[in-house]
């Protein structure tokens, strides 16, 4: 007599030979189900107890029946990702961030990449900061232009926030 420990981590039994010899035959034992021994307690495979090896290799395996795959002349079938996951598409989600103050930044502080920071984008905000200060104001004139375009950018919903949200 064993107990069985069964895929989905429940024990059952103690189960007598005729029962776990039901249950090979229903596919519920495999060699590599655990099985408890009730006197001492230890674990053993089903395949390495010398009374129920034998009646696993009498039995033949169990086919797992497969899905059936779709025809390659067949239509597929695609659900709209928008309807099925709403919340994992940035691009219908709004932004806490602000467009006129982020507009705002830009053009007052936009050398400076502020705007940048203001956004989430704080690689290219300390590009354009280190871009000014380094070069003592003249790189300023560059990354002016650079944020000539970012107002462009934000005004049109091209430039968002870190995580692809639209700004409020």
């Amino acid at each position: 007599m064993y107990s069985v420990v069964g895929a989905d981590g429940q024990v059952y039994g103690p189960a007598n030979m005729a029962t776990l010899e039901q249950w090979i035959k229903e596919g519920r034992i495999t060699p590599s189900t655990n099985l408890i021994d009730p006197i001492d307690g230890r674990v053993y495979r089903a395949q390495d107890l010398p009374l129920v090896a034998p009646l696993l290799q009498s039995v033949p395996p169990v086919a797992v029946p497969q899905p059936p795959r779709p025809s390659p002349f067949s239509t597929p079938v695609f659900q709209n990702p928008i309807q099925a996951y709403p919340h994992t598409n940035p691009a219908l989600q709004t932004s806490d961030r602000s467009k006129l103050v982020a507009i705002l930044l830009a053009l007052f502080l936009g050398s400076l990449g502020i705007h940048r920071f203001y956004l989430g984008h704080n690689g290219s905000g300390t590009a354009m900061l280190l871009i000014t200060l380094v070069t003592c104001g003249f790189g300023g004139i560059i990354t002016g232009i650079w944020a000539l375009i970012d107002i462009i950018s934000i005004a049109t919903d091209s430039l968002r926030d870190v995580n692809g949200r639209r700004l409020a």
